[in-house]
């Protein structure tokens, strides 16, 4: 049975394509957590795969040689890693606010599993950062970010990819949004358990007969989950808007992983 050279270009563009979003599938947050079986990650990415074959400009084949080819995945994969760790890197400010409440209110003593992850975490950040997925997915960020890989072969072909100068620092000022975004989400907790504190150190100074440490934890802890309860409360336009950002973000990072003339 003779194979047509159309039909050898052919599954190679889907190689490539598969290549990508496999990568994708397999580093992104939500999609890539360990407590996701690896079936199901290969399942998704084929099926997206075949759907997206169609939709995007032809795949160039693999190259003459090995070397050139084995180039070219260690490309597909850098690209992967880069549009990842952007959306991990936004996520994450989630997830540190989470950290930075726990710290405050005494919750950092008492860590539990991380599924996603397979680290130990503070129980509020575990539970912010799984109110941001019900978010993501009731918004369709997820078809945003499909929407999103599908532009990645207009932008970026197959092989492309070059970690520019500008990238890096594109990566640099998501780093620095992150703790921007987490103070922002922290600041009403932060605030009133400072003041929280500073009273108490005032009650502690004139009556040094109460026993501080005693009312300080409990106290800490009720004035937490109240104003954390209020953060939740106005937390879903917030969450919407973050994720809009991600994928503005996913679309800037493509822009930046151009080949350099000549």
């Amino acid at each position: 049975m003779l194979i047509h050279a159309s039909s050898i270009v052919q599954f190679q563009g889907f190689a490539w394509v598969l290549a990508r979003v496999s990568v994708l599938f397999f580093l992104l947050p939500f999609f890539g957590a360990r407590n996701v079986p690896a079936l199901w990650k290969a399942g998704i990415s084929l099926l997206l795969a075949v759907l997206l074959t169609p939709l995007v400009p032809s795949p160039p084949p693999f190259p003459a040689t090995a070397l050139g080819t084995a180039v070219g995945l260690a490309s597909e994969i850098l690209l992967g890693f880069s549009i990842a760790l952007g959306v991990r890197i936004i996520l994450g400010s989630v997830q540190l606010a989470g950290q930075f409440m726990g710290f405050q209110m005494g919750f950092n003593m008492a860590s539990a599993m991380d599924p996603e992850t397979g680290g130990q975490s503070v129980v509020i950040s575990q539970a912010l950062h799984l109110f941001t997925v019900l978010v993501f997915f009731s918004v369709n960020g997820h078809h945003l970010f499909i929407r999103a890989l599908s532009e990645s072969f207009d932008r970026v072909p197959p092989g492309s990819f070059f970690l520019t100068p500008g990238l890096v620092n594109a990566l640099v000022a998501l780093s620095n949004e992150m703790f921007v975004i987490a103070l922002k989400l922290a600041a009403p907790i932060i605030i009133a358990l400072f003041l929280s504190n500073l009273c108490l150190g005032i009650v502690a100074r004139t009556v040094p007969q109460v026993n501080i440490l005693m009312v300080g934890f409990p106290l800490n802890i009720c004035l937490g989950l109240i104003f954390l309860g209020i953060v939740i409360a106005n937390l879903g336009p917030f969450l919407t808007d973050l994720v809009g950002d991600m994928a503005r973000s996913v679309l800037g990072l493509l822009r930046l992983m151009q080949v350099p003339n000549g």
